[in-house]
């Protein structure tokens, strides 16, 4: 019997492109992993979209696994960028470019892959799955407090990156707070704002010291930013509305009164859209027309550079509408 099915006489099928099933087949993926991916794919591809909001448990449904089992295995895929997430770790899911795929790992910082390892089980396909005491999930192990996926690892993968050493990474994830303002990483500053575009992380961070500032000390600081700045997206997702907002005038005079600063080459960028109408809407003065935004400017063509996300830069319009540069600007003497 032939195992070639005629399209027309289906119920329904998934067309996938042939470089995608040819990676599946080159990649050493794990059992468990492979079932995630074949599901994540039914329920993207399937439906001829790109990312879909499935959680650890629709997947568990999906492929008769335990919540934890397939959390971990969507955090392996994730680390390998054979998937990828946007918007959060609750983000709509998808599976990357194969040329994203790193196809091959160090062996040392992963589990090996023995009859204990955590992909090496057969899984009973009765009522309720069977387990291995070794097919515990990293996120949501109950001896060890929440960890916090990575940015790298629930936004849409930018292309492969150096790897950092041990060290490199315990130095870009150090939050540290005086009682007054949280230290930041600039690396992280920066992953942040890609992960929650089009929030103003710098502005969330100021807000949330402000906070913490009458609350009680945290244990991990880092951990309760990433929350701030989560339910910060949640309730705003789309960043301030540019309802009455003259956002493209004011691109325009930013570019006629600073020629000499980098040009806006993206107009319709979210993240800087949004920071502009939340200045707008900050102060009445702020919306008198003409006459402040061209004050403003003027004072902002005279500077070399402006502190933005941890670092001296050139002065460009994100960061010129970023909270603490606009007003150090705003309220400068001419």
């Amino acid at each position: 019997m032939s195992n070639v099915i005629p399209l027309r006489n289906t119920g329904g099928f998934t067309r996938m492109e042939n470089n995608l099933m040819e990676a599946l087949a080159t990649v050493d993926l794990p059992a468990r992993e492979l079932r995630v991916v074949m599901a994540i794919a039914r329920q993207t591809i399937g439906y001829q979209v790109e990312t879909k909001r499935l959680s650890a448990d629709d997947l568990g449904k999906y492929t008769n696994m335990r919540r934890d089992v397939t959390s971990k295995a969507i955090s392996h895929l994730l680390e390998r960028r054979i998937i990828f997430r946007v918007g959060g770790s609750r983000g709509d899911i998808g599976i990357s470019p194969v040329s994203e795929w790193l196809f091959y790992e160090d062996k040392k910082d992963r589990l090996s892959e023995t009859k204990t390892s955590h992909s090496a089980q057969i899984v009973s396909l009765g009522n309720q799955s069977s387990e291995t005491k070794t097919a515990t999930c990293l996120l949501y192990t109950k001896k060890e407090p929440l960890v916090t996926v990575p940015t790298e690892q629930i936004t849409a993968p930018q292309g492969a990156e150096p790897a950092q050493s041990e060290t490199d990474e315990a130095k870009a994830t150090v939050v540290s707070f005086n009682g007054e303002d949280f230290e930041v990483d600039t690396t992280l500053i920066t992953k942040w704002a890609q992960a929650y575009a089009p929030i103003d992380v710098e502005a969330e961070i100021k807000r949330a010291a402000a906070w913490a500032s009458g609350s009680k000390p945290k244990k991990d600081w880092r951990r309760f930013l990433v929350n701030w700045l989560g339910r910060e997206f949640k309730r705003n997702p789309n960043g301030a509305s540019e309802a009455g907002v003259p956002v493209d005038k004011i691109i325009d005079l930013y570019h006629k009164v600073c020629p000499s600063l980098p040009v806006v080459t993206v107009a319709g960028d979210r993240v800087l859209r949004s920071m502009i109408a939340e200045r707008w809407n900050e102060s009445p003065d702020h919306q008198s027309g003409q006459g402040f935004w061209l004050g403003f400017f003027q004072k902002a063509n005279n500077r070399n550079q402006v502190f933005f996300r941890g670092q001296n830069v050139q002065p460009r319009l994100e960061a010129l509408v970023s909270r603490a540069v606009f007003r150090e600007i705003a309220e400068a003497a001419q």
